[in-house]
């Protein structure tokens, strides 16, 4: 039998373990739940306000401005006053901004809830008045670390950088612009005041000052330039990106940043949801990344539809961007047998913008299949023209990959794989051997018989001369990405050769449509002999 002294021995132990057991539990309830705060945009929608065919071959549609407004408001609705809408550029392009200068683009973007916004260099392709008239029908607040718009049609309506509170989490944003904005956009007295990596420390800097424990990068530059810059500037916790049109099928992650991209044309609407501690730090490894499709199961928002709809009226059946004098010639017969003027005004504007020594691209990337009268420059016209949107690429590729080149492209007279030049002219004669390839696209190919239908290919000199192709040199080259990706027609040499690959993300269309909107006027020279087909040593062939 336990004495009375015994009980109170086991009793005190067991009252010192209860409080303790309380002690812990009230610390419990008294610990703060980590905060959140999420993000959902978009990048590159390119004005593309409609849904679009599903590009997979279903038979319903993706995108278009009402839907992505559904999207973002369930997200909202889900995430309260801790979520953050962002567009990181390149909204303004395609009919309605040809039409009425984008105004509609910013209107709907606007009310579908879109607050924070950092330019792409389309939204410059009009000039920096244009682009402030469109915001004025927004109330957008635009984050702009790397262009100067002071002095300039943007004074006052950007800022270098924003810190906001998002339920209770201070998140900083600054923004990044791609390094070739002089080269792809008319920027007129807007430029770019640094490189990326200087412009990001400064910007990572400037919201730590400001008392930012999250830090989000908004760029346009392209996914593989933030993974540079990631690599190179600690302090980012999340790269909201653009430029490259990519959809990731995960989040990448450098370090302690986290890397998205917007996609492009709205067909996606992209969410990160992050959780910061206490000590106002982020773990990596708690970013959760969303991609949400927008499909035609998601319901439209009626009021952003009725608004479109209004737009849409309006729309004349095309818009005129500018005016040729001449003719364009795009049939069949113009483009693969014989040098073509209008390949010729766009490679030779190519090369002048992007500075490349010689621009090469096959007869098949022109379409249009018709001969287009002297009159208008329409934005249908172009992008009948321009049908594949393919990107032009920079690349250095040795002279005697080039010359092998030039014999797959002396092997496809008549044919959509004939190259069109630009810093270069090369003879071709028909009845030569032509070069024969083997192999398999997917398993590589490779030149089983070497063609010997080219004679002469020289390059352009910088006082205006010309100089034979140079087989031991390295040059400087654009192309389009169904050769240099893809290697369309055979051409597998961009791929296997080409160094130090650059994408500018510009089509023959945006080119096209930038210089008809500035200058007024498109008009294709005569040919003046930079393709020159002979069969047998006779006649050249379209004379």
């Amino acid at each position: 039998m336990l004495r009375l002294r015994d009980r109170n021995a086991w009793l005190v132990p067991a009252v010192l373990l209860v409080a303790l057991l309380v002690a812990s539990c009230a610390g419990l309830r008294g610990s703060k739940e980590p905060r959140r705060f999420t993000i959902v945009g978009t990048a590159d929608i390119q004005g593309i306000l409609e849904p679009a065919d599903e590009p997979s071959g279903g038979d319903g549609a993706v995108g278009g401005i009402a839907r992505i407004a559904t999207v973002i408001d369930e997200v909202v609705r889900d995430s309260g006053d801790a979520v953050a809408v962002v567009s990181t550029g390149d909204d303004l392009m395609n009919r309605y901004f040809h039409a009425f200068g984008g105004v509609p683009i910013f209107d709907l973007m606007d009310d579908a809830g879109y607050e924070l916004y950092a330019f792409g260099n389309h939204e410059f392709d009009k000039g920096p008045e244009v682009l402030r008239d469109a915001l004025a029908a927004a109330d957008f607040e635009i984050v702009c670390t790397d262009l100067k718009t002071e002095g300039t049609a943007l004074d006052g309506l950007t800022v270098p950088t924003i810190v906001r509170d998002y339920g209770g989490v201070k998140v900083g944003f600054f923004s990044l612009m791609t390094e070739d904005f002089p080269l792809v956009t008319s920027g007129g007295d807007v430029v770019i005041e640094s490189d990326n990596l200087s412009a990001a420390h400064a910007g990572v800097a400037a919201v730590r000052k400001q008392g930012a424990e999250l830090v989000v990068a908004l760029t346009h530059v392209g996914v593989e330039r933030d993974i540079e810059i990631a690599r190179s500037v600690p302090g980012i916790d999340i790269m909201f990106g653009g430029h490259s049109h990519a959809y990731l099928d995960e989040a990448i992650r450098i370090g302690g940043t986290t890397i998205v991209n917007g996609g492009e044309k709205g067909t996606h609407a992209v969410r990160v949801d992050v959780s910061v501690g206490d000590d106002g730090r982020v773990d990596p490894e708690s970013v959760v990344y969303t991609l949400i499709p927008v499909t035609a199961d998601v319901k439209a928002d009626r009021g952003i539809e009725r608004k479109l709809a209004e737009y849409r009226e309006s729309l004349p059946e095309a818009v005129v961007i500018g005016r040729t004098d001449v003719s364009w010639n795009l049939t069949k017969e113009a483009l693969r047998q014989r040098e073509s003027s209008v390949a010729n005004l766009v490679n030779d504007l190519m090369r002048e913008k992007f500075g490349p020594e010689i621009v090469l691209n096959n007869a098949g990337a022109f379409r249009g299949k018709k001969v287009y009268p002297a009159g208008a420059v329409t934005d249908r016209m172009l992008q009948e023209i321009d049908e594949f949107s393919n990107y032009a690429y920079v690349m250095e590729i040795e002279g005697r990959y080039l010359l092998e080149v030039l014999e797959r492209s002396a092997a496809c007279y008549g044919e959509g794989g004939l190259l069109h030049a630009s810093g270069l002219r090369y003879a071709v004669d028909l009845a030569r051997q032509p070069q024969v390839l083997g192999g398999e696209p997917k398993s590589g190919l490779f030149v089983e018989t070497p063609g010997e239908r080219v004679t002469r290919a020289e390059v352009a000199t910088a006082d205006g001369g010309w100089t034979a192709l140079d087989p031991a040199r390295v040059y400087t080259v654009l192309s389009n990405s169904f050769i240099v990706r893809h290697g369309g027609d055979g051409y597998f040499w961009f791929a296997k050769h080409g160094k130090n690959l650059r994408n500018t993300y510009s089509t023959f269309a945006s080119i096209l449509a930038e210089l008809a909107t500035s200058e007024g006027v498109l008009n294709p020279g005569e040919p003046d002999g930079r393709l020159d087909v002979t069969r047998g040593g006779g006649s050249r062939i379209g004379d």
